[in-house]
């Protein structure tokens, strides 16, 4: 039976190009190479989504939030072997005026909403928490409302462990196995997404 992996994230899950907005092709995005990586005996399910964030929906960009939706996407791809869990960089957004520590305390639900998952009791699924990569100030292209949130990211990075460990999650420091430099401030490159995949697939 093959192996289901959820890869429940955000622009960067979607595959999102910083150079003109468009769509990298699934064998460039993490996700496929990924796919790729890991063969047949596996199959990889994309949930990503261009400014996901952990519990809030903007006027203007509806069904943004994963607590409103993450339980039915469990349910819809049951069963699952693995849930990799990578969201919180839209969080950072300055008009939100969340904290690192209310931002983990989101992430932390959305662990125990995969780990008690009444429809997911004959068979847990193993949850990856990957850290959400932060915006890179040193861009010019960095959008006014990322702007100045570089340490509030990196507050968020030193909670993210424990929240992993409290829910019995794998933590994926995501800072330690790819370049933190983004053409746009924020999305990555072709390369960054494979050094993705390839940490990824160490845990796997």
């Amino acid at each position: 039976m093959k192996k289901s992996i959820l890869c429940f994230g955000d622009s960067n899950t979607w595959g999102y190009h910083p150079k003109d907005g468009s769509r990298y092709p699934f064998e460039l995005r993490w996700t496929g190479r990924l796919q790729t990586s890991l063969g047949s005996n596996y199959h990889i399910i994309e949930e990503g989504l261009n400014g996901r964030t952990t519990c809030i929906n903007e006027q203007e960009r509806l069904m943004r939030s994963a607590k409103d939706i993450l339980s039915v996407l469990l349910e819809s791809h049951r069963p699952l072997s693995f849930v990799i869990l990578m969201i919180g960089t839209n969080d950072l957004k300055t008009h939100f005026q969340r904290t690192a520590q209310n931002i983990a305390a989101d992430l932390s639900d959305l662990c125990a909403l995969i780990e008690d998952h009444p429809l997911l009791v004959d068979q847990r699924p193993k949850l990856i928490l990957a850290a959400p990569t932060g915006p890179d100030e040193s861009c010019h292209q960095l959008p006014e409302w990322f702007q100045n949130t570089h340490a509030k990211w990196r507050s968020l990075l030193e909670l993210l462990p424990e929240v992993a460990q409290n829910h019995g999650a794998e933590y994926l420091a995501t800072e330690t196995i790819m370049d933190m430099k983004f053409q746009d401030g924020l999305h990555w490159s072709e390369q960054q997404h494979q050094d993705f995949a390839s940490g990824v697939q160490k845990y796997l």
